[in-house]
């Protein structure tokens, strides 16, 4: 039954196919205004580009929170609390089609990033721009060189799990706040109550995270090696601690020879707060109480 309600979440979203064609068509104009040599169309080009990548990450998005509400919420609500499974199930179905549609958006991103520094790397010869696409993805594959201590596994192991983190937990929000906004709580006020619960969660989970970067321990601190070579190095002060006790002050950092925090206090805190949005978002469904 899961993987029969997965396939109908993916086609129920195959509109956003659309998307990924006029994603390709928007690199395609940028290379081709790059031939041509005007820096106004170039200009615009990117613009256009831009927009349609920040456009290519948000949609899949709006349009899981759109088929949740509608199918949990809206015109569809009855006929969904009625299927011999439980609303978790259909939840997960559609947590997880939204992930494919994601991962589809992130790679069709990076291989859109790689193909523009390959055209302004190089010519756009066929076979000068399938070498020019390989040297920017080696020069990336090849961070984990740059860092003392980080090994290409490891490299690729964070990655590959910040993304998939990144997928689940922006959908998980966006869920939650769907859910929050038609309890019985704030039911009575429509779709009003959906943006307060818009507003509360982003106001909460901005506090949480400032709160955890400032107090929260362990953090990883990255230092200046010889030449280009970077080193990391785990702390368990905040960040907040190791500036002002250890490096005096933010003005001094760049003479101390650190670069940056990689603050995995608040990491772990936010990855808490979705994993607890997601236990109340199936207990709210499995409860079945909130048919329109």
């Amino acid at each position: 039954m899961f993987l029969k309600l997965l396939k109908w979440d993916l086609r129920s979203q195959r509109k956003l196919f659309i998307l990924f064609f006029i994603y390709i068509l928007s690199t395609v104009n940028v290379a081709v205004a790059k031939l041509i040599g005007l820096d106004w169309l170039i200009a615009i080009a990117l613009i256009l580009f831009v927009i349609l990548s920040v456009t290519l990450m948000v949609a899949p998005l709006i349009l899981l929170a759109i088929n949740y509400y509608g199918d949990f919420y809206g015109k569809n609500a009855y006929t969904m609390h009625q299927l011999s499974v439980k609303t978790a199930t259909i939840f997960n179905a559609k947590l997880l089609a939204g992930a494919i549609y994601m991962l589809a958006a992130v790679l069709l991103l990076g291989v859109g990033v790689l193909a523009l520094v390959a055209v302004f790397g190089g010519t756009l010869a066929t076979s000068s721009f399938l070498d020019n696409m390989a040297k920017a993805f080696n020069y990336f594959a090849s961070i984990p060189d740059y860092v003392e201590n980080l090994s290409a596994f490891g490299f690729w192991s964070l990655s590959i799990l910040a993304i998939i983190l990144g997928m689940f937990s922006a959908q998980v929000s966006y869920a939650f706040i769907v859910t929050f906004g038609n309890s019985k709580l704030l039911r009575r006020f429509g779709k009003v109550g959906i943006l307060f619960s818009f507003l509360l969660y982003y106001l909460l989970s901005q506090i949480i995270s400032y709160l955890t970067i400032l107090y929260v321990p362990l953090i990883v601190v990255i230092e200046k090696g010889k030449g280009m070579i970077f080193r990391l190095a785990l702390s368990t002060k905040t960040p907040f601690y190791a500036v002002a006790d250890n490096y005096n002050g933010l003005a001094s950092i760049d003479s101390q020879g650190i670069v940056g925090f990689l603050p995995l206090g608040s990491i772990v805190v936010s990855t808490a707060l979705i994993v607890l949005c997601y236990i109340y978002v199936v207990h709210a469904l499995n409860k079945k109480i909130n048919v329109a």
